[in-house]
């Protein structure tokens, strides 16, 4: 399969931005602060997803996402460092979330003011951060919602966490670089995969899921299922609805819970394997003479970790079900900013080959104004 005519098309697209990221000057913020994140959706899962994978046990309980418009118990601290985050400037939850931190008593004694990731242009929220004068780190025109994971989106949780994010930035670099050509090992990933969901569609195989078999990874899951659904799920040129339903998963949980479902129900979806190859140090387990299992004393848990993934790979290709492994050497910001912008090349050029706009969203916005409509903020 050539992807020419696809790449052509993403080449031509307004909001193909996303293939070329750039540095963007991020503030030196206190990694032993509170980072409370409001955003949602592709201004919350890029960053959810690297603060999950990446973060340490000290940096995950000071992460505080706020995304659902829901109250929750919060008292702020002065050394709270509060980040506003919407591409568009206008999400209702955002908004919902300013005005609550500005009613609680600590909001006039943070030290350090809000930063707002937005499009700096002339939407409510770059308008509100410069007439307060807080600091904008700016998403570029030319890049959607769902794929800013190389703008500060995704890059300032990692300055934050004391990580290098040019590491990410140049880990997609690197495949955007490589994407359009076949010969190189991401740009063979990329075709192979391309065409293996658009022939798996056309034969009526219209889900998928993406299973990583590693706990660290599961928000990743999360994050390709927004860029697969909102991405794909929509009617093309000839009026027709085309698209996937992403299903999210993670191992070994889903394995004892998803399993059934998927070897022995209706024969409509795929599964995406996902596994570390991340070398694991030694383990021992004070196993009881009880044990069913001698021989689990000699094992780590990697060990078991990596069986049950295979063992999954095999029970569901033994049932006829399709199977696409993907393997990640290490986990650090690198090797996500190549997977994350793989996915991201993968997801637009299927998009062009179902004859859909990949960058687009009617529904969504269709849904939105219904809401406003309902609220009486219309």
């Amino acid at each position: 399969m050539s992807l020419a005519p696809y790449l052509t098309l993403l080449d031509a697209h307004p909001l193909a931005g996303w293939r070329h990221p750039v540095s963007a000057g991020l503030p030196t913020l206190d990694p032993g602060a509170r980072l409370l994140w409001c955003g949602i959706g592709g201004s919350l899962l890029p960053a959810e997803t690297l603060v999950r994978a990446l973060g340490g046990e000290a940096a995950q309980g000071r992460w505080t996402p706020l995304a659902s418009p829901q109250p929750q118990p919060l008292a702020l601290r002065p050394d709270d460092q509060v980040v506003f985050a919407s591409k568009s400037g206008k999400t209702l939850e955002l908004w919902t979330w300013i005005g609550r931190l500005r009613a609680l008593p600590g909001w006039d004694r943070l030290e350090s003011p809000p930063l707002v990731v937005t499009q700096d242009d002339a939407n409510p929220l770059a308008g509100w951060a410069r007439a307060e004068g807080y600091p904008i780190l700016p998403i570029p025109p030319d890049v959607g919602g769902r794929f800013s994971a190389f703008t500060p989106v995704g890059t300032l949780p990692l300055a934050w966490m004391g990580l290098d994010p040019e590491a990410f930035l140049e880990g997609g670099r690197a495949v955007a670089a490589s994407a359009p050509d076949p010969r190189t090992a991401w740009g063979s990933a990329i075709t192979a995969l391309v065409e293996t969901l658009r022939t798996a569609y056309l034969r009526g195989l219209p889900e998928w899921v993406f299973m990583p078999y590693d706990r660290r990874l599961e928000s990743l899951s999360a994050w390709w299922v927004q860029l697969v659904a909102e991405s794909l799920g929509k009617g093309a040129a000839d009026g027709m609805p085309r698209g996937f339903t992403p299903l999210r998963a993670v191992g070994p949980v889903d394995q004892h819970s998803q399993l059934q479902r998927w070897m022995a129900g209706p024969r409509t979806l795929g599964v995406i394997l996902l596994t570390l190859d991340e070398a694991a140090g030694p383990e021992h387990l004070a196993v009881p003479g009880a044990c069913p299992y001698p021989g689990l004393a000699a094992l780590r848990g990697a060990d078991i970790l990596a069986a049950q993934a295979e063992g999954t790979a095999e029970a569901l290709e033994g049932a006829g079900v399709p199977v696409i492994r993907q393997r990640m050497s290490r986990l650090d910001a690198r090797s996500l900013g190549e997977l994350m912008m793989a996915w991201q090349f993968v997801v637009g050029l299927l998009g062009f080959a179902l004859e859909v706009d990949p960058f687009n969203q009617p529904a969504v916005e269709d849904g939105k104004r219904r809401t406003f409509r309902k609220l009486g903020l219309a």
